[in-house]
């Protein structure tokens, strides 16, 4: 999916990101009762890790070009994310494998908004200027 998509310089590395983050969604979509607790762990590791630096850099750098409805979509898709890895991390590991499907639907689908969406939309409406700033500081 994200193979076919150049991205300039400035969202590349968030973009990189992404193929992370699609990993661990696809772990968790394809997560049996035998495997759940494994995938649940690497979410919230995930998380802890480079998603909530993903998120960050997002929050700071990008939603302030954004629309105020991409904006409003990115920060409840993080709020809610947030949210499941804080949970599975109280609840170590243990929950169903038909909610971590969902969560991994979730993670995917805000995968596929930036990357259909938020990156293209930034793309054709910053200026070369302020593409190079975003590079300099998110790369």
């Amino acid at each position: 999916m994200l193979a076919d998509v150049k991205r300039s310089a400035a969202l590349a590395p968030l973009s990189r990101d992404h193929h992370h983050a699609l990993a661990v969604s696809l772990r968790l979509r394809r997560a049996t009762d035998d495997d759940a607790e494994e995938a649940c762990r690497r979410f919230v590791a995930f998380m802890e890790a480079d998603g909530e630096r993903h998120f960050r850099e997002e929050e700071a750098e990008l939603l302030p070009h954004a629309t105020p409805e991409m904006t409003e979509r990115t920060l409840a898709e993080h709020a809610t994310l947030r949210g499941h890895a804080a949970a599975l991390r109280v609840a170590h590991g243990a929950a169903p494998a038909g909610e971590l499907h969902e969560i991994g639907e979730l993670l995917r689908n805000h995968v596929r908004f930036e990357e259909h969406e938020l990156f293209p939309y930034l793309e054709e409406t910053l200026d070369e200027a302020t593409l190079q700033d975003l590079a300099e500081r998110l790369g």
